[in-house]
Order: C-alpha cells, then structure tokens, then sequence
C-alpha cells in the first residue's frame, strides 16, 4: 500500500507537469497565432498598396506616352503657342458679351483668314472647292 501512495504522487507529479506542458503549449501556439496574423493582415495591406501603386504607374506611363507623342506636342503648340500647319486656317471663336446674351438679335457670321481679311463668299461655294 505504500507503495501505491509512493507510485500515486508520481502519477499526480507526472500528470501536473503534462498538465503544465499543455498549458505552455497552448499558450505559445495562441502567441504565434496571432502573430501569423497579424503578419497576414499587414501582407493583404501591403499587396494592396502594391496593386494601387502598379495602377498609378500604368496611368502615369500612359501618360508619358501621351505626352511624348507627336498629336499632344500638336495640339500644345496650337493652343499654348498659337502656331498652325501651312495650308491650315485658324477659327477664332469670340464670345459674346453678357448684354448680347439677353438680346434677341441676329447671329452674325463672320470669317477671316489668319491675315484677318474677311471671306464673305458663301459656304456653299466654299465646300464646292473643297471637294472639287
């Protein structure tokens, strides 16, 4: 009998320190999870922020290709410098002034060339040489 109680204590000795090991276990397994994700989380953030940078790279090189081509220095040179190609004429639109806006009167028609002489030949006529 006590050797039963002798071999009780080391049963009861043996099973706290598995007890206590479970417990160590269990704990250091909760840790790394949550480390694993928090780690996930910061991962789907950064390839987030990775996919809105590869997105504004995309736009920002569709626009350096925009801005090298021959079409945009065109129509910058058109607008900003006021320059035309030969044989091209230039359509100055004036708008009207407020006081015009509320008055019921005629528009008027007016054309010139860059010279500023004015065309008045029908537009009828006009299209006739342009196609003929």
């Amino acid at each position: 009998m006590i050797t039963m109680m002798k071999n009780g204590w080391w049963v009861k000795i043996i099973i706290g320190i598995v007890f206590l090991f479970s417990v160590w276990v269990i704990l250091v397994s909760s840790q790394q999870i949550k480390r694993n994700y928090r780690i996930e989380e910061e991962v789907a953030k950064l390839q987030s922020e990775a996919e809105t940078i590869r997105h504004e790279n995309e736009t920002l090189a569709e626009k350096i290709t925009y801005f090298s081509s021959d079409n945009f220095r065109e129509q910058e040179a058109k607008q900003k410098l006021g320059l035309r190609k030969s044989g091209e004429n230039v359509v100055v639109i004036v708008p009207r002034p407020e006081s015009a806006k509320t008055d019921n009167s005629e528009l008027e028609t007016h054309t010139s060339d860059v010279n500023g002489n004015e065309d008045n030949t029908p537009h009828y006529k006009k299209w006739w040489r342009l196609f003929f």
